[in-house]
């Protein structure tokens, strides 16, 4: 298709969180996010992943955040939802606020209302995103295939 380019591959693992993991109980305030803090969202997203989140991502599922001094400096939720199963996606954390544990307290949030309503956690992380990968290791993720994002976009009009 002439309107249509490729941008970028992305070499991503699909991960899961096996059902007997129990997420801890918060230890930081917590916010729900809207399509009213869409903008601020991608913002944030921008930082560590330009591109991949837009303003309307996140009308796909729950998001939450956490504000310091009312700016957003971390932020996660779900994208694809398939039955019985709900993806953990968009978390990020402003690189002034990293090693904080606001990422695993964001997403152990998500993999609690996962675990109230009966689904299974798992998400993408880019094979290449160490820090990521470091992480959700640690809180449990199993690795469960590698897939390759293929990323396009539209030609400007001539």
């Amino acid at each position: 298709m002439p309107e249509l380019r490729f941008e970028e591959r992305l070499e991503c693992l699909q991960m899961m969180l096996p059902e007997e993991v129990v997420p801890p109980d918060p230890t930081i305030e917590i916010a729900g996010l809207s399509d009213a803090n869409a903008a601020e969202m991608v913002a944030l997203t921008d930082l560590a992943f330009p591109g991949f989140f837009r303003r309307r991502t996140c009308e796909m599922g729950s998001y939450y955040g956490v504000r310091s001094d009312s700016e957003l400096i971390a932020m996660g939720g779900e994208r694809l939802m398939l039955e019985g199963y709900s993806e953990i996606s968009g978390v990020c954390t402003h690189p002034a606020h990293r090693g904080k544990g606001l990422a695993a307290s964001l997403i152990w949030r998500l993999v609690r209302d996962h675990c109230r309503d009966g689904l299974v956690s798992w998400l993408h992380v880019a094979a290449a995103n160490r820090r990521a990968l470091d992480l959700y290791l640690r809180l449990g993720f199993e690795v469960v295939r590698t897939v390759t994002l293929q990323r396009i976009g539209r030609n400007p009009a001539a």
